[in-house]
């Protein structure tokens, strides 16, 4: 019946393929001869990272480095560190139409296993997990009224939202970190992190304008001092994202991705090391909803003849609130070993996952604390506590179907020795979560009436008299007498939709 339906197109994001794959880590490598000796290893942190990725037609290439960073002491009991880049490159066939879909990805370390196989050489074996996914905007044509008298339509408005767009966006950031006055030069950088999160994102017309804020932490020492040293900064960036068709009255979530870090002493004119070069490349993911309540009829009979009705589930996503915000961290833990000076303390965050109940929504998570401190007797040791976190947010719309994958960056992270065996933890870390809210709506995509076939009538009277059994909808009633329901209303003087059990109806059959 298309010349008597009217039809409208809504839109959905849709995942057409979903992936993952392990990437093994076997490497083995001697020191450089600039390294000293290893006496104990510490620490082995892998950072697995994506730095380029394509679809060619039904091939998926994602390329990207594992970034491994060995602790250790050497034989003068100093601490010591070695950087080594594990290359990758994964290729997987889909058997899915890839035209007009995106892919996104992301790389994390499973587990990492170390070992010194002597004093220059160390033997790594882990993996890490590359997660795939193959989304698309795909369009589905449903009816949204019905010009007929002898079909009975149940009209509302569905509150739908329309995906207008994903785009990706690389940062490449440059910036020199000089030293304050005073300092002593760098010798060598023990670690390096650095955390990206956005602050802020709005919409202008066919753009997204993005800003944030990447945390750095450098830690160095010098031959001069016993200690190493602790340089924190925060580098701004912004980037502006085009997405066709966005307006203010959209709404955006942007995720960075920290594709690629780098940081090297820099000598000056005076033949000293006084400040770090940093390159970065951050890649910024932005995808956009506007709100686009739809006129649908989401069911339908007719009076007189038998019907097929096909109906579709469609998805419709709305970002109901944008979080991005700061919060503050403090506990205390309690070490295995007493310690008498810190050499170097970090936060590393994982598991982070969002819960829902009583009109908040509680984002969890654990700080990993890893300590490289001096024994008592003035061995340099290293121990690492978990630490559990949760902060709470009051939603703005508070339904059963809600979802949302936060990011957690750590701004800063900082302690206070209370005793030998005690040290209070003080950390500050940046949300960023977009909270969505997914409903599912059965619409009606077609109607296909079969007027060679009538419907059977329900007696000889013109009307029948109806007595409700609980509480009862006079849709329900209407569709089994194939009334109108118009006419029940009317006749039965009814205002609601729902009648009262044990009342009595009188229902207009053909």
């Amino acid at each position: 019946m298309d010349n008597k339906a009217l039809k409208t197109d809504v839109y959905t994001n849709e995942n057409v393929w979903v992936d993952s794959c392990e990437q093994p880590i076997d490497v083995e490598f001697t020191l450089p001869e600039y390294c000293p000796d290893i006496s104990k290893i510490f620490k082995c942190k892998t950072v697995a990272r994506i730095s380029s990725k394509s679809v060619n037609d039904k091939s998926i290439t994602v390329d990207g480095s594992i970034c491994i960073t060995v602790l250790y002491c050497d034989t003068n009991n100093k601490l010591c560190s070695y950087e080594y880049q594990y290359p990758f490159n994964k290729v997987r066939e889909t058997d899915v139409n890839t035209t007009g879909c995106d892919l996104y990805a992301n790389a994390k370390t499973d587990y990492i296993n170390c070992r010194a196989v002597s004093g220059r050489k160390v033997d790594i074996h882990g993996a890490a997990s590359i997660n795939l996914k193959l989304f698309c905007r795909k369009c589905k044509t449903v009816i949204s009224d019905i010009d007929d008298a002898c079909i009975e339509a149940r009209r509302a408005t569905a509150p739908a939202t329309s995906p207008m767009g994903y785009a990706e966006k690389y940062v490449i950031i440059e910036e020199e970190i000089a030293l304050s006055d005073g300092t002593l030069p760098v010798e060598k950088i023990i670690r390096y992190d650095a955390y990206p999160t956005v602050t802020d994102c709005k919409i202008i017309s066919d753009k997204v304008m993005n800003k944030g804020e990447m945390a750095v932490t450098i830690t160095y020492c010098n031959e001069n001092s016993a200690s190493p040293q602790v340089v924190k900064t925060l580098i701004p960036f912004s980037q502006i994202v085009d997405i066709q068709g966005v307006t203010e009255n959209c709404q955006c979530e942007t995720k960075t991705i920290l594709s690629f870090l780098d940081v090297k002493p820099k000598i000056n004119a005076a033949g000293e090391c006084k400040s770090f070069m940093l390159n970065a490349k951050l890649l910024l993911c932005s995808q956009a909803y506007c709100e686009d309540a739809v006129p649908i009829i989401y069911d339908a009979f007719s009076r007189r003849f038998e019907a097929d009705i096909i109906k579709d589930k469609v998805t419709f996503t709305k970002i109901c609130d944008n979080i991005k915000e700061r919060f503050h961290f403090k506990e205390n833990i309690t070490l295995n070993d007493a310690i008498s000076t810190v050499l170097d303390l970090w936060c590393d965050v994982q598991s982070v996952k969002a819960k829902f109940a009583d009109g908040k929504m509680t984002v969890c998570g654990v700080l990993i604390i890893s300590i490289v401190g001096v024994a008592e007797n003035g061995e340099t040791i290293f121990c690492e506590k978990p630490l559990d976190f949760e902060y709470d947010h009051s939603l703005n719309s508070v339904t059963e179907a809600l979802e949302c994958q936060p990011e957690i960056s750590v701004i800063s992270c900082g302690y206070t020795i209370n005793s030998p065996t005690t040290l209070e933890i003080r950390a500050d870390l940046a949300l960023n979560a977009a909270v969505l809210e997914k409903q599912g709506i059965e619409l009606i995509t077609d109607l296909k009436l079969n007027e060679q076939k009538l419907k059977p009538k329900r007696g000889n009277c013109a009307l029948t008299v109806y007595f409700v059994s609980g509480q009862e909808c006079v849709w329900d009633i209407a569709r089994i007498y194939n009334a109108s329901v118009d006419e029940i209303l009317k006749i039965n003087n009814i205002q609601g939709e729902y009648v009262n059990d044990g009342s009595m109806l009188l229902v207009p059959t053909l």
